[in-house]
């Protein structure tokens, strides 16, 4: 027994004394859990409100505006504007501009208060299944008003089954995406480091920007054969159909991987060591999980939250992944996520390139 544990202290002793030299690393052992812990906890949050809202209002009566604003004080919904017909209500949520579109009808108030209810049309995004349930608790809610002596008629678009794996896979094939490129390139510079091999890249005539955008080009191709495979699983294993157009997805899925990957970049110029390369990595992982829409909507999300949602790629790829797969949306209405994929690549491989130059 006393041979076994032979040297047991000595060892112990040295990883006491490694750590201790170590102090970068012990500060994300021990901060990176009670900073996720905090900010997760008020992020994951699915009782949805503050739905955007479009309404088409034909009657613009005095009973009309009273049962929008009943809708409004229930909390779930937000009117975010007033639409003429039908058609531009769908094409808002075809869009994304809107999730929720309710039609009242040009009878509204003649009808109000008698045997014979006015009925209401309602459209739900039924890609987000976590909103659509939400939704229709605002038109049951006794402080909607009028909303016993209304007849509402809802309408479910785009995934009126209101399968689970229509709203999940496309996420998820988003979130995938992000963990692998990040991975791939965040660990690097860093073996290139320890290894020694990345002081003869600096003797070389090879410009900064060259290496960098160097070593994003093979894991560019790797991700977008990574892609094709994991939609690919989604139609054919879950059934979820691509409503829109498969080389538009292919095209815009570039900004995304770009964005991942240069993500990825910057953490191996941060980090000094392949251990603290997967610490950060890991830092990234759960906010593009909870904080992109995957998960629970960005609608949940307090303020400070709702802003570092905004800088993850990964949230405006999903965007374009739900509305390309399940919406059919065209490219003029995901020119919003595109653009801001792009700056978010050109911002990462600056900051990277800047920050590779102040480390070597």
């Amino acid at each position: 027994m006393n041979s076994a544990l032979y040297g047991f202290w000595s060892i112990a002793r040295k990883e006491l004394l490694h750590i201790r030299r170590d102090p970068t690393t012990l500060i994300f052992a021990l901060m990176i859990p009670l900073l996720q812990m905090t900010m997760f906890g008020f992020a994951i949050d699915y009782d949805v409100r503050h739905v955007r809202t479009v309404v088409v209002d034909m009657d613009r009566t005095h009973e009309s505006r009273d049962y929008i604003t009943g809708l409004h004080n229930t909390q779930y919904l937000d009117v975010t504007g007033m639409l003429d017909t039908p058609a531009q209500a769908e094409d808002a949520i075809r869009r994304g501009v809107a999730r929720v579109a309710v039609i009242i009808p040009p009878d509204f108030g003649r009808l109000s208060g008698t045997p014979e209810k006015p009925q209401v049309g309602v459209l739900l995004d039924g890609s987000d299944s976590q909103v659509s349930a939400p939704a229709r608790n605002a038109f049951q809610r006794p402080s909607a008003a009028g909303a016993s002596a209304v007849d509402v008629r809802i309408n479910t678009l785009y995934n009126p089954q209101g399968r689970t794996q229509v709203y999940t896979i496309p996420g998820l094939v988003g979130v995938i995406l992000q963990l692998v490129t990040v991975s791939l390139t965040s660990l690097s510079l860093v073996r290139e480091r320890e290894s020694g091999t990345l002081e003869q890249l600096m003797v070389s005539p090879v410009g900064r920007l060259g290496l960098m955008l160097g070593k994003l080009f093979p894991y560019s191709l790797l991700a977008m054969l990574e892609l094709l495979g994991v939609v690919a699983i989604g139609r054919i294993v879950f059934n979820v159909q691509i409503a829109g157009s498969l080389l538009l997805l292919t095209v815009l899925a570039l900004p995304f991987i770009l964005a991942a990957l240069a993500m990825g970049l910057l953490i191996s110029t941060l980090a000094q060591n392949q251990a603290q390369a997967q610490q950060l990595t890991t830092l990234t992982l759960l906010p593009s999980i909870l904080l992109s829409g995957y998960i629970a909507p960005r609608e949940t999300l307090p303020g400070i939250l709702l802003l570092l949602s905004n800088v993850l790629p990964v949230t405006y790829f999903i965007q374009i992944l739900r509305g390309i797969i399940v919406r059919g949306t065209g490219l003029m209405d995901l020119l919003p996520p595109v653009f801001y994929l792009t700056l978010i690549t050109l911002v990462l491989i600056t900051m990277a390139t800047l920050r590779f130059r102040k480390s070597t």
